[in-house]
């Protein structure tokens, strides 16, 4: 089984445009390095947005369905207390009660395909209530946080969002790695989710993109931290430039953690706009990396989808 342990649903207000357009400039930006030239982002962002835009996860499961995805795990994203808090109180913009409930309607709708976490801002009055409702009454797996937003991981607000997770025996992923402005990277580097699970040990805690340029750091912590695994979602560019940059992290969080603590996803959809998730996962089981990098037949089948299973009580 294949199981996608972090996707996305974009849809129209359902993030800050602020963010979108930094996000297709970072995206032109790699894609023209060879020439320096910039592009228009907005232009990039309108012509995509139709594409990328999925608010039932009708997309989603059919790009799973050609892919030879079988679960998926959404995340809900709340970054706007940064970005554009002022504009959400716009009626047009979703409150995050409600974004957070169109998840949960897109997992009703694809049941047995789809799965969400609960996504709040720890800052924001009731976080800790809705996260409580989100796993109690919708039947939510977890909580996803982005501390991109302007705050730590070990930031005392966050603790309450941590003793609901240790009380309802859920995971919580942690978004570590760069980010698009206006996001801050420096909120997300692995050593500040350290501290909280050293504070919650019966918590597990998952390193979203296993920290991206940080991946060392964040598989160190985790070989000490038994209570910390990571994904490897958001990694297509990387291979896609080098693919021994990939192989080569990989093989290292696998050697240092072994394979139930290692997940695979594909932080789409965006990420598709690279790379098609049926060629990443390919490029996965075949691994034809250039220096000769190689990985088992049963850890790859464990990191696609084995790991996730166990996370989540599926196996």
């Amino acid at each position: 089984m294949i199981i996608d342990s972090h996707v996305h649903l974009f849809y129209e207000n359902s993030d800050s445009r602020s963010w979108f357009i930094a996000s297709a400039s970072t995206a032109i930006a790699s894609m023209n390095k060879a020439s320096g030239l910039k592009g228009n982002a907005e232009e990039l962002y309108d012509q995509l947005a139709p594409e990328l835009f999925d608010k039932t996860g009708d997309k989603l499961v059919a790009a799973m369905d050609s892919s030879g995805i079988d679960r998926a795990i959404l995340l809900p994203i709340d970054v706007r207390l940064l970005t554009d808090e002022p504009a959400a109180f716009d009626p047009d913009f979703p409150s995050i009660e409600q974004k957070n409930r169109t998840y949960v309607e897109a997992m009703k709708r694809h049941k047995g395909r789809l799965f969400t976490l609960c996504g709040v801002d720890p800052r924001r009055k009731g976080a800790a209530d809705l996260f409580r409702k989100g796993v109690q009454e919708w039947g939510m797996l977890g909580l996803k946080l982005h501390p991109t937003a302007g705050y730590y991981p070990h930031d005392p607000a966050c603790y309450p969002m941590y003793e609901a997770a240790r009380e309802m025996s859920v995971p919580v992923i942690i978004h570590s790695g760069s980010e698009p402005a206006p996001l801050r990277s420096m909120y997300s580097q692995p050593k500040y989710i350290d501290a909280v699970a050293a504070d919650f040990p019966e918590v597990t805690f998952v390193i979203a993109h296993c920290g991206h340029g940080w991946y060392k750091e964040a598989v160190d912590l985790a070989s000490m931290k038994p209570n910390l695994s990571c994904d490897f979602s958001g990694w297509q560019v990387e291979y896609l430039n080098n693919p021994d940059y990939f192989f080569e992290a990989l093989r290292f969080a696998l050697d240092f953690l072994g394979p139930w603590r290692v997940m695979f996803g594909t932080d789409g959809p965006a990420y598709t706009f690279f790379m098609n998730n049926r060629d990443w996962i390919e490029a996965i089981r075949n691994h034809a990396s250039p220096s000769g990098i190689t990985f088992s037949k049963e850890k790859i089948e464990i990191f696609l989808g084995g790991a996730a299973m166990r996370l989540y009580g599926w196996d």
